[in-house]
Order: structure tokens, then sequence, then C-alpha cells
């Protein structure tokens, strides 16, 4: 399907507009965004595709009238209902009632210690016209609805860090509809979603997008999400436009995986739904996880062989994000045990298990540099001096394709992608025997996925590191695990080598999620 099978015909004056816009550092240098010209009709979908860190989100918030710290408008105009985001009263019209943004990282917008009812109740209130405690209470459930999401009093007392992912994600986007924008800027608005969800995602913003006065900027770097939205596609280069149309949409990753059978990948690299079977880095006992008096995690068993790739799958909510954190420590089980195996050729130096979170913003911190980011282990942990560690995490920064003057700046100066790639090397710098990553890929585009993979792979083959990877991209489970878990409704209900679960699905809930991604993503052998 490439855009829209019906667009509407173009209004007679845009919704948005942008002029000329060019951004750059206040402290020089090349320009991030380089005299930038769009026009957005209301009733339309416009999509902007570009690798990680070609300007795809500071174009975004260029429409809110946001610019990244360490950034200044060097000359340009925006407009959006004729409005101008850069003025702060016109600011104040615009924004969550003309105007709502979804951003790459949904759980930084959410209030970690505010339910998640409570939240979007507010939101209404705010932004729309609906009055008294019934009418913003139907309000929020259908909000909850809209989005795929339950409207039960259990779900509206959760508080953000009980949420999956995917969950943060859907919330947060029924805060940016709680004013009934008629601009919506959404920006990787799939990045944590499974294929599913996905798909839910371009029926819902049909849905939003119905009423002709209405629209859309989707930033994305799923090319085949975007053209079966998108009622024209722009793509951006080191911050220029440097085509419309709709893309080709490349294999979400490089497909090169070591056939079964080689070394430690083969028959000993698997996984049981009845328990461990083999001795592993990683074994997993009958594991049982709460969020509150909700269970998530259900009598949980797997084991992970040393150098091997685990890929845990299955939809939205399935329990995906709290397994990782049982294996990275950071979540108490309630019941059941997460055993690691001892490495003496380490002599007890390094972390264990390291985690590399969905949820960049929150793991990294926000007044620190990334070069103090990615020192602090190197000495701490790995031992080295000053010098050295400097060094070393320069060397580290190649492999993901970042350049050194990231080492100056702060998260929130970076992109989504170049954060991830951030978060990556800072946990690599720790020296973990077991890596856990949840959703490491889910802001890069294809070539930079593909970079960061191989560079994981490199790392499995060179220094035996162990890697669980959660993820709702299946080709990313079909070309690098060597083992899947698919979980649903927080227990296992399937297990095995990736090229008989992925060819040869057993269980509805595999062939379900299968049947919803883009086709095939493993070829059957003759």
């Amino acid at each position: 399907m490439t855009g829209r099978s019906t667009p509407r015909p173009p209004a007679a004056k845009p919704l948005a507009e942008i002029s000329g816009l060019t951004l750059g550092p206040v402290a020089g240098g090349p320009p991030v965004l380089r005299d930038v010209c769009l026009s957005l009709p209301a009733g339309q979908v416009l999509g902007v595709v570009g690798r990680s860190g070609s300007g795809k989100s500071s174009l975004a918030h260029g429409l809110l009238g946001h610019v990244r710290p360490g950034l200044d408008v060097r000359a340009g105009t925006v407009r959006v209902a004729g409005l101008d985001p850069f003025d702060r009263a016109d600011a104040r019209r615009l924004r969550g009632r003309v105007v709502s943004f979804l951003g790459q990282d949904p759980a930084s917008s959410l209030n970690p210690a505010l339910r998640i009812g409570s939240q979007i109740a507010e939101a209404v209130r705010l932004r729309s016209s609906v009055k008294g405690r019934d009418g913003v209470r139907a309000r929020v459930g259908e909000l909850l609805l809209s989005v795929r999401l339950p409207a039960d009093r259990e779900f509206r007392g959760r508080l953000p860090g009980q949420l999956s992912g995917g969950q943060a994600q859907r919330v947060a986007l029924a805060l940016a509809l709680a004013g009934r924008p008629r601009l919506l800027v959404l920006d990787e608005p799939t990045s944590g979603l499974d294929p599913v969800l996905a798909d839910g995602m371009r029926a819902l913003l049909a849905e939003v997008l119905c009423q002709g006065d209405r629209a859309a900027l989707l930033v994305s770097h799923d090319p085949a999400w975007i053209g079966s939205v998108a009622d024209d596609v722009i793509r951006l280069e080191a911050g220029r436009i440097a085509g419309r149309g709709m893309p080709v949409a490349p294999p979400s990753v490089p497909r090169s995986r070591a056939a079964p059978g080689d070394g430690a990948h083969g028959e000993a690299a698997r996984v049981t739904a009845a328990g461990p079977s083999v001795v592993g880095a990683l074994s997993v006992r009958r594991l049982h996880a709460v969020h509150g008096r909700v269970c998530v995690l259900h009598d949980v068993s797997l084991t992970v062989p040393a150098g091997s790739c685990t890929a845990i799958v299955g939809a939205s909510g399935s329990g995906k994000t709290t397994l990782a954190r049982c294996l990275a420590g950071l979540h108490p089980p309630a019941s059941g045990s997460v055993e690691w195996a001892a490495d003496a050729a380490r002599g007890g130096r390094g972390a264990p298990v390291q985690l590399v979170a969905q949820d960049t913003r929150g793991a990294l911190n926000p007044r620190e540099s990334v070069g103090v980011a990615l020192t602090r282990p190197l000495r701490g942990v790995g031992g080295l001096p000053g010098r050295a560690a400097s060094d070393e995490a320069v060397r580290l920064l190649r492999p993901v394709g970042l350049d050194t003057d990231v080492l100056g700046r702060r998260p929130g100066e970076l992109s989504g992608g170049q954060r991830q790639r951030v978060a990556l090397v800072r946990t690599l710098a720790a020296g973990p025997r077991v890596l856990v990553c949840d959703e490491i890929t889910s802001a890069l585009d294809p070539e930079t996925a593909g970079r960061v993979l191989d560079l994981l792979d490199s790392l499995r083959r060179t220094l035996g590191l162990t890697v669980v990877m959660v993820t709702h991209d299946l080709a990313v489970a079909a070309t690098r695990a060597d083992q899947v878990v698919v979980l649903d409704g927080g227990r296992v209900v399937e297990a095995g080598r990736a090229d008989r679960v992925l060819v040869h699905p057993e269980h509805p809930v595999t062939r379900h999620l299968l049947a919803r991604g883009d086709g095939p993503v493993l070829t059957a052998p003759e």
C-alpha cells in the first residue's frame, strides 16, 4: 500500500507553513536545519523520513515553537493556523488546542507520581470544553479506548512506571488528543509498538483525520509505515529537504545471521517454555512479577546460553519490559529466581547484567555531558585512568556511527536515535557479561540499526557477550537471534530456535504476530 487510498483535496490555505527555517548551534557550527520550506494543508498527512540525526525531530519541534537546548533560530518563519508558535502569546493559544505533539520518549511526558487517569483528566479539563466530573470521566474513557487501552478503574489507577513502553506511548497519544487538536505532530509514533498496534495506529490516524480541518506531520524511520499513512513524504539529509515522494521500503535491518548450528549458536542454544535445560549465562526459574496488586509475569522459566542472542517478542503490554527489568535486577520478582552464571575469567570486574532501557531520556542524566556519562563507567568499573578513559570513549562511539562532537553535548541536545546509541555505548562501557536491550533499534533508521546490531554480533563473537533483546521487529528477531521467546499476558506461550518459531509457529499468538507484520521474516529451509 502506498499512501492513503482516498487523499483529500488540499485546502485553500495551509494549516501549517514553514518558510526558510534554519536552525543552528548557538556557539556556531553547521546548521541542523537548512532553509526548510513546506506547506501542510488541512486534511493531509505529511511524512518526514531520514537517517538518525538528519533533523527530523528538530523540524517537528519547530511546528510547536520548540528549539532543543544549544540551538537557535537563524532564519525563517513558522505559522500554524496563522499564528507564530515562537511567539509566547500565540504559543499559549496553539499548544494542546490547535497543535499537539507526541515525542519519541513518551514516558518522559508523563508525570511519574500521578496516575494515568488523573493525568488524562487534567488534560481534558485544560484543553477541551468538556465540563463536569462525569463528563471528564467519560471523555477519559473515550480517549483510552480510542488508543486501544483498557478504560477500567485498575488501568486508570496505574502509575507510568507500571506501563510497558507501548502502553506509555498510547497514553501519551491520548493526552495529545485530549483537546481535539487540528494539527498532530507525531515523532516516531510506532517506535514502541508491535506490528498489530502499528497497524492499529494507522487506523486510528484515519479516524482522527476524518474531519477535513485536521492534519498531521509524522516523523518516522519506517518507510513502509509512512508510505501506508501519508499523502506526501519529504526526505531530510543533513538538515535539507533532499527529495519528495513515497519512499521505497528497504529491509528493516541487514539480514545476516549466522546459520543455526554454528558453535554456541546451535542446538545447545535453545530455550524451552518448560524451564532451563542447558547451562547458560542467565537462568530464570518460575518467575512471577507484579505491579501493585496486578501480576504481570506468570511462572516464566527460560535459559539464555552464554554467547547467544535471545529475542523476547509479544504484543505491547505482554510483559516484555518487566521481564527485561527483572533480568537486570531492577524489578524484584514476587517469587521465583533469576541467576547469573559466574565468570571467573573477569575476576569479578564489570557488571554482570546491564540494561539498555527503552526510555533513553530517563536513563541518561540530563545535566551531564555524554563525555562524562561514558568515562564514568570506564574509570569506575573498567579501572582506566582519565586520559585512557577519554580515548576509549571516542573509540566506542565509532562503531555506532556517532561523531566525537557528541561528547560535549547533553542528552537534551541529541536526537532520539543519538540518545539511544549513547545509552548503548555507556552500557557497554561497564563491561557486562549479559546485555539486556529493550527496543534499542526502535528510534534508528535501517542503516544505523544494522550497524548497531552488527556491533552486538561482533561482541558476541569476540568477547562472548550474551544478548537478550526485547523487540517488536520480527525481522530483527529472525535475522539476529538464535532463539525466540513469545510472551502473551505475562506468560511464555512459545519458545525455541528462531528458525523454527518464526517459520513454523505453533501457538496462535505467534501466528497472529507474524500475520500482522510485513509477511514472512524467514524462509523455510528446502
